[in-house]
């Protein structure tokens, strides 16, 4: 019997797979943090669903069975993805789960900060104050610039909620037919230089690799308007935190809006982003609704039965193996 062994817990995920692999598949939950929790729990493994778990070289080469690494997530930056395609073992990832959740977010963070909710509600309950004046310098939406780094599923929608705002909307992304985003979202396809200088607020959805790790940088926030609001509910990767405390210290960056840190497990003790106001953290929950949680086990699980049934076009590799 092929085994499967998911390395983090998800609510009601082995109902799920259990319910899709049925007597093909043996399904078993370990959660692995470290790189040794993974060569012990998957050492028979046939394949892997996995999240945030580090499935580096070092583990790979412990894992003699393994065929798939199949994430139970849009990204899948936290393998070794060339390297396993070098063992021919297939990377696979979901990619239609939590987009309309991630838009939501994205658009409702957008409105929240450009009326500075927060900072009124804050001013409230904190400083006991019913003042309209604490903050002076709003614009209306309709008259800003919503730039979109990267145009896939998630920002197509959130162009699509924006359009009655009366937003103009620019995005970069050198894969997309600039023909069909202005008509159909209504979106200007321009150089990332374009969008960074162009933006009144940026909103970060690109994957991470290596061309993309850190775009986010002081070269990169250099060529911003003074006082732009930076949204990311991507991957923490995508930035260099130290470059966005220094924007933020200077005023370059007004608000920087994060789903997601470098460090999944992060240390709110000492990250440096918790002595600022304006750095509005959330604890990665951009994805959740109960819809998108079963939504996510079901496509995972799916996409290692379709690779173990040979569909592997349906599978949703990622590197090109058996595709």
């Amino acid at each position: 019997m092929i085994k499967v062994v998911r390395t983090y817990d998800f609510p009601g995920a082995f109902e799920i797979e259990k319910e899709v692999f049925g007597d093909q598949i043996e399904i078993i939950e370990a959660p692995s943090v470290t790189e040794d929790d993974l060569i012990r729990n998957c050492r028979d493994a046939d394949a892997v669903i996995c999240e945030y778990e580090p499935f580096t070289k070092r583990v790979i080469d412990a894992l003699p069975n393994l065929k798939l690494i199949a994430f139970g997530t849009i990204g899948f930056n936290y393998a070794d993805v060339e390297y396993a395609q070098s063992k021919g073992i297939a990377v696979s990832h979901i990619s239609r789960y939590c987009i309309t959740e991630v838009a939501d977010y994205t658009v409702g963070m957008i409105l929240m900060l450009n009326r500075s909710i927060h900072s009124f509600h804050n001013q409230i309950k904190e400083d006991k104050k019913w003042n309209f004046d604490v903050v002076m310098n709003m614009k209306r939406l309709g008259t800003q610039t919503v730039g979109l780094l990267g145009f896939g599923n998630i920002p197509r929608l959130i162009a699509e909620r924006l359009k009655p705002f009366g937003v103009k909307i620019i995005a970069y992304d050198p894969y997309v037919d600039k023909i069909e985003a202005k008509q159909k979202y209504a979106t200007d396809i321009v150089s990332l230089d374009e969008v960074l200088a162009g933006s009144d607020i940026l909103s970060i959805h690109l994957p991470v690799n290596e061309d993309t790790e850190r775009i986010i940088n002081d070269e990169s926030i250099s060529k911003m308007k003074e006082g732009v609001t930076v949204i990311n509910s991507a991957r923490g990767q995508l930035v260099d935190e130290t470059a966005i405390v220094s924007a933020i210290e200077s005023e370059k960056i007004g608000y920087y809006a994060a789903d997601v840190l470098v460090d999944e497990h992060p240390d709110l003790t000492t990250h440096p982003f918790m002595e600022y106001e304006n750095i509005i953290l959330t604890p990665h929950i951009a994805f959740y609704s109960e819809e998108s949680v079963r939504e996510a086990s079901l496509e995972s699980a799916t996409n290692v039965k379709n690779f173990f049934d040979g569909n592997y076009k349906e599978a949703q590799i990622v590197n090109g193996v058996n595709v």
